[in-house]
């Protein structure tokens, strides 16, 4: 009552996720939340702004009960729904699109782990928000939208969103998780158009991980019309990429993503080779890209050098990459006095010997010479031998760069197993 009569207009959050709720239950909230949104008038600085409720077995039923209540006010103040692991189908996604189609306050719609949504879900959520807010732009505030893990497949998996991005004019790219459905190259191709549209991307954000679009996907990325302007971050994990798509990325990467500040290539096993191209391929020229993870991509030691050479980048990580000793070795070559544009690195999981670990600390604590200040603020060492040897050249290291933060693995004493 104190949420629909407009008192309780300090509670802007409810976090049930889990909590079981009868369908008559999740309709009065949401008519409570359509009738606080009248007393409000709309406004969005106070009242119930953050929604995550109900279990996996709140099933369409649920859904559809919380919808009606919501349709009176156009999802009332709602900036943040989270349906995730719901259990929803269709018919649930549909009351969705129908109750938030026209909602001028919601910016985050998560419907990921609903494994029955599935293309039709999908298309029926887009549709029934078209038919109600006919010939306007539909769920125009929305900045991001998580569908990972609804089994959509194929280009029809997502095809439907090009009526939600596609047409009308919206304010704001968004924010697209598809990540963990097997959309497959066709599917990426989808994705490009919204991408490469030519008055800029629609996308923001664009997370395809584990999502079976292989080198094929990569191409159709590449090959758009138009140069993915706007477009921020792109994540491509595990998508079972080789040395080819890292090769044609790196071939139309500078034309293709000018404002792409973030890019995940992790467990795709791209090569050495592979790692080599893309730098080759933007070394020395203008771009944008700040964040890059090659995490577990066999990038080898030579592809390690070419990373660590490189410029502009602020945060890279090649955790899990099993270069051992010699990775390690190579790395302290590259990195006396630390570096001059790395600010976070990543060199984990290279199942590296302790006098290797201990190298890289003495170098990057030498600062004499180095021409430089050094900008390395977080060292990531773990899964490499830390041993006392270790730990008496971190206490040096420590001493030559104070503000720097080491992340390892606990110390092994002589006689201690690991």
């Amino acid at each position: 009552m104190a949420i629909a009569n407009g008192t309780s207009t300090n509670l802007r959050s409810i976090s049930a996720s889990g909590h079981q709720l009868r369908p008559e239950a999740l309709k009065t909230l949401g008519l409570a939340m359509s009738t606080q949104s009248a007393n409000l008038c709309g406004s969005s600085s106070s009242g119930l702004s953050y929604l995550a409720i109900g279990s996996k077995d709140m099933g369409d039923e649920g859904v559809r009960s919380l919808c009606e209540g919501l349709e009176g006010s156009s999802g009332a103040l709602l900036q943040h729904l989270d349906l995730a692991w719901k259990n929803i189908s269709g018919e649930g996604a549909a009351a969705v699109g129908k109750a938030f189609s026209s909602s001028s306050n919601l910016r985050h719609l998560d419907l990921s782990r609903n494994e029955k949504i599935e293309n039709g879900g999908l298309k029926a959520l887009v549709d029934a928000a078209r038919i109600r807010n006919e010939a306007a732009t539909v769920l125009p505030s929305l900045e991001v939208l998580n569908i990972a893990e609804c089994s959509l497949v194929g280009p029809a998996g997502v095809q439907s969103l090009m009526g939600l991005l596609g047409e009308g004019t919206r304010s704001k790219r968004l924010d697209l998780v598809v990540s963990s459905n097997p959309i497959g190259p066709a599917g990426c191709a989808v994705l490009s158009q919204l991408c490469s549209a030519e008055s800029g991307s629609m996308v923001c954000k664009l997370l395809i991980s584990k999502c079976a679009i292989g080198n094929e996907g990569i191409e159709a990325l590449v090959s758009s019309s138009h140069p993915c302007t706007g477009m921020m971050a792109l994540d491509i994990v595990e998508n079972d990429i080789t040395e080819i798509g890292a090769k044609s990325l790196a071939h139309s990467f500078i034309e293709t993503f000018p404002d792409l500040v973030e890019l995940k290539l992790a467990k795709n096993n791209i090569g050495g080779d592979g790692v080599e191209s893309f730098f080759c391929a933007i070394q020395g020229k203008s771009h944008a890209l700040d964040n890059l993870d090659l995490s577990c991509t066999n990038c080898g030691v030579e592809g390690l050098r070419a990373a660590l050479r490189s410029s502009n980048i602020s945060t890279l990580r090649l955790f899990g990459n099993k270069l051992g000793s010699d990775g390690l070795d190579a790395a302290a070559l590259l990195l006396r006095g630390g570096h001059p544009s790395i600010v976070n690195l990543d060199l984990g999981g290279q199942n590296s010997e302790e006098k290797s670990v201990v190298a890289l600390l003495e170098s990057i604590a030498q600062k004499t010479g180095c021409g430089f200040e050094s900008k390395l603020a977080v060292l990531e060492i773990g899964g490499n031998e830390f041993g006392d040897a270790a730990m008496e050249a971190l206490d040096r290291l420590k001493k030559a760069h104070p503000g720097l933060d080491v992340a390892h693995d606990k110390p092994v004493r002589d006689g201690e197993e690991s």
